[in-house]
């Protein structure tokens, strides 16, 4: 491709590329999450989004800190972002038209794919981390490409640090790039430590931050998008949708990455570890089950495999050799709401049945730079007001869902609970309500947590909650070089402290075992009135580990239940309680003998198994 055509398809497709973004510029509502926190690093409380708590709200640190630093420079946040989004976009395409393109009609054919998919219009602003992504995995595909000397420890190391970089913008994107690393560090074997490790370096500084500072090597995110109460099983059949939605919605990605996935067998077979990459990338959305943002989570792996086809002069002739530009055009042809048509009265509010949502078209209105109301300096939404309105009542604490604005007009005057968990490290490992909506898994406030927060004393009612929460406090609050907190650092993420929030997530009830129906002489009247009922089961939460002998209950005798004894989430002992053959005698005294080897206990469980009704426990009590 001579200079001067190249030169000109460049150009064009600049001039084209501004035109589109800036008639589609937006952000989203989780942009502001991060947005949140950008603001508190520049006021100097740091990298926090509630100001009480280190917590990492964002999973993409090194678009964070890049905001931080030109948010720092300008002063101002929105045409800040967007500003900065727009142009790693551009710089995404000329590097990508101008470097990588094998020839004018590759150039062509990319240019054509990318504005002309709505995936990754759409996520070229948004306030996400995607422009960055995208810069990043085309300079990568181009170290790899274009590198004159494959299996060097240089190359080794450029393709190192741009994986760290991704991995540090965003961890799921090291499935796209690992494989092509861990090719290219096998041709090198021995060789290959030092450049891997020298490239490395950026995200393992981020990952060592991240849990000195915060206390977790993950972004709260990731444990928030994994309840304990949804099953891959739950999820695959969501991904399957995601994939139909992008099919409907945006035509145009998911050919490119087949036909990608496919060229690098038949043309290029040294770019295999690329398609092992886009393949696995694909995979991991659907069992993920995709996202509640249509299109999103396909735009990355969208961009490589536009990067990879440009590539390759697979036609040759004059004529055929533009047939990937006009199949690329065929496919924008038959894409809904092309973003090349977008205009200022881009809106609607629809959440379809499937919880897959075109999010752009959501929030143009508010977010957009141009709108039915003109040009836009900033968001403008009712949230604001409403965030108002709780702070002037003198709330300091407050449940939401909308997090992204409501947190962002929040500032520092008010300490937000996450209904979604992305934001608040305790909602983040309880269970979602059912059912649920992919991506944003609401849960419900444990009783006695706003009035725990408000007051700084722990007064969740339930034991196991309460026992996880104070684990949590001293890692998110607690002095960062305490003995302590590093003792629960260890604990929480190596899974020794998940036991505590095993009953909740099963939907018992949870009790301290000391302040709960002590023994008191037999009377079915008083039994019925005071008896404590349970559907899925009771848990007795002991003050202290205790070994016991012979433990005696008072139960309804309409039910059969199993009783399970535990040692830290552990059961010791197990025994089944089968009921009265009378079934009108009331409550009946059960009693059961431990073996010695059951050990110290510090949980009990009671679990209805057969009858009507709910079970009902009238008291228990240690015997011996």
């Amino acid at each position: 491709m001579n200079a001067r055509s190249r030169h000109i398809v460049c150009g064009a497709a600049l001039i084209v590329g501004a035109y589109v973004l800036i008639r589609t510029a937006w952000l989203c509502d989780d942009a502001f999450i991060t947005f949140r926190t950008v603001e508190n690093v520049i006021s100097g409380i740091g990298m926090r989004w509630n100001p009480a708590e280190r917590v990492q709200v964002f999973t993409h640190a090194l678009w964070f800190f890049s905001v931080s630093a030109v948010r720092a420079v300008t002063g101002e946040l929105y045409l800040t972002v967007l500003g900065l989004s727009m142009a790693l976009t551009l710089a995404t395409v000329a590097l990508l038209l101008w470097r990588v393109a094998a020839s004018v009609p590759m150039a062509v054919f990319a240019a054509v794919a990318l504005l002309g998919s709505r995936a990754f219009v759409d996520y070229s602003t948004s306030g996400l981390e995607n422009p960055l992504t995208h810069l990043l995995l085309v300079a990568f595909v181009l170290v790899w490409g274009r590198s004159p000397n494959a299996g060097t420890t240089k190359r080794l190391a450029w393709l190192s640090l741009l994986a760290a970089l991704l991995l540090t913008n965003r961890l799921d994107t090291g499935l796209l790039v690992l494989p092509a690393v861990a090719i290219e560090a096998w041709r090198l074997r021995g060789r290959a430590i030092a450049p891997v490790v020298l490239g490395m370096i950026p995200f393992a500084v981020w990952e060592a931050f991240s849990i000195v500072y915060y206390g977790f090597p993950l972004p709260n995110t990731v444990y928030a998008k994994l309840p304990p109460n949804v099953s891959s099983a739950d999820l695959w059949p969501h991904g399957l949708m995601y994939l139909t939605d992008s099919w409907h919605q945006d035509p145009m990605v998911l050919p490119v990455i087949v036909a990608a996935a496919v060229a690098t067998m038949l043309v290029q077979r040294r770019d295999l570890p690329f398609a092992l990459g886009l393949i696995l990338s694909v995979l991991f959305t659907v069992r993920v089950g995709g996202d509640f943002m249509s299109g999103r989570f396909f735009a990355a792996p969208f961009v490589m495999a536009v990067a990879l086809l440009s590539r390759y002069p697979v036609f040759e002739g004059r004529l055929m050799a533009w047939t990937p530009a006009a199949v690329a055009l065929g496919l924008g042809v038959f894409c809904p709401l092309p973003p090349i048509l977008s205009t200022s009265a881009y809106d609607g509010r629809y959440e379809p049945p499937s919880g897959i949502t075109d999010e752009r078209r959501y929030y143009f209105q508010n977010s957009g730079l141009i709108r039915k109301t003109g040009f836009s300096t900033g968001i403008v939404t009712r949230r604001e007001a409403n965030v108002k309105r709780v702070i002037d009542r003198g709330e300091t604490v407050a449940v939401t869902i909308s997090v992204g604005f409501d947190g962002y007009y929040a500032k520092q005057q008010l300490h937000i609970i996450d209904s979604a968990g992305l934001a608040d490290p305790l909602m983040a490992r309880l269970p979602t309500k059912v059912p649920w909506r992919v991506g944003h898994y609401l849960r419900t406030t444990p009783p006695g947590y706003a009035a725990t927060l408000e007051t700084g004393a722990n007064v969740i009612e339930d034991p196991g909650v309460a026992a996880y929460y104070d684990r949590l406090v001293l890692i998110t609050r607690g002095p960062i070089w305490s003995v302590d907190r590093w003792a629960a650092i260890v604990n929480v993420n190596l899974g020794r402290a998940a036991y505590f929030l095993d009953s909740y997530a099963r939907g018992f009830i949870g009790v301290r075992a000391s302040g709960a129906l002590g023994y008191r002489p037999a009377d079915s009247a008083q039994d019925a009135n005071a008896a404590m009922a349970f559907d899925a089961g009771v848990t007795l939460f002991l003050d202290r580990p205790q070994a016991m002998r012979k433990v005696e209950f008072r139960l309804d005798s309409a039910h059969d239940y199993k009783v399970v004894y535990l040692s830290k989430g552990r059961e010791r002992h197990t025994a089944d309680i089968v009921a009265s053959p009378v079934p009108e005698a009331g409550f009946v005294e059960y009693q059961q003998a431990l073996p010695d080897s059951a050990g110290e206990i510090d949980q009990i469980r009671i679990v209805p198994r057969r009858g009507s009704g709910p079970g009902r426990l009238a008291y228990w009590r240690v015997i011996d």
